[in-house]
């Protein structure tokens, strides 16, 4: 047995961008990663890297997906200290989730962060503010098999012919370093199952768990597997 913290983060709105997809702005159904990362980041107060975090799940669902006009401004510059030039501005369709929900499960000692966020809780955009609106102690089972939606699943989960599994692939970011510079530390192909989907049927020993309190099973990404796929050692 685990014991967590279960955070549930609310939203009007949550974009996810698709990476690859310019035009046309998709978003993921489920953040990647490196956004919950940047959340545990926002809430501390400071850049946190995956080599803090010794492991986290979450669940992402949401009631529709919509879609908006919004102007790209776009701007340079030459070193991190100079001021940005306006270079250009474009119209693009942007794609976005209509209130979401985010279950975060983490370890306890991440209560008191998330009690008192240091900075906005962003899902997606800067107008994708959400808050806290439970924080609740709970315990996860770890299980070796079991239905899940609203997930990730790493690609050997997707690959494994015992599982069934319908999913959309993506490379996506494991984590950033801080900003300025904002550095790309690595990137991992992943099924998005989507929770207004059918759940996957997934069947892997020491991957999932299952929160006591209501049933739901998520995948547990530990720290020495995200670590692990990263591109460098941190």
């Amino acid at each position: 047995m685990i014991s967590a913290i279960r955070i549930v983060l609310t939203a009007y709105t949550a974009s996810f961008r698709v990476p690859s997809f310019v035009g046309h702005q998709l978003t993921l159904p489920v953040p990647p990663l490196s956004t919950i990362y940047g959340l545990l980041s926002a809430a501390a107060g400071r850049w946190i890297l995956p080599t803090e975090v010794e492991w986290l799940a979450y669940r992402c669902e949401y009631e529709g997906k919509a879609v908006d006009l919004e102007a790209i401004i776009t701007v340079e510059r030459s070193k991190p200290t100079e001021a940005a030039r306006l270079v250009g501005r474009n119209v693009l369709q942007r794609e976005f989730l209509v209130m979401p929900r985010l279950a975060l499960y983490l370890p306890p000692e991440w209560e008191a962060a998330f009690r008192k966020p240091r900075y906005p809780l962003l899902l997606g955009r800067t107008q994708d503010v959400a808050g806290v609106d439970s924080i609740t102690p709970v315990t996860l089972e770890p299980v070796d098999e079991g239905e899940v939606s609203g997930v990730l699943l790493p690609l050997e989960l997707v690959a494994d012919s015992q599982n069934r599994v319908g999913a959309w692939l993506h490379n996506l970011p494991l984590a950033f370093t801080a900003e300025p510079y904002r550095k790309l530390l690595g990137m991992k192909i992943f099924g998005v199952v989507d929770v207004r989907h059918r759940p996957a049927f997934v069947r892997a020993f020491g991957w999932l768990v299952r929160d006591t309190t209501g049933g739901t099973v998520v995948p547990l990404y530990r720290r020495e597997w995200v670590t692990k796929n990263l591109n460098v050692a941190l």
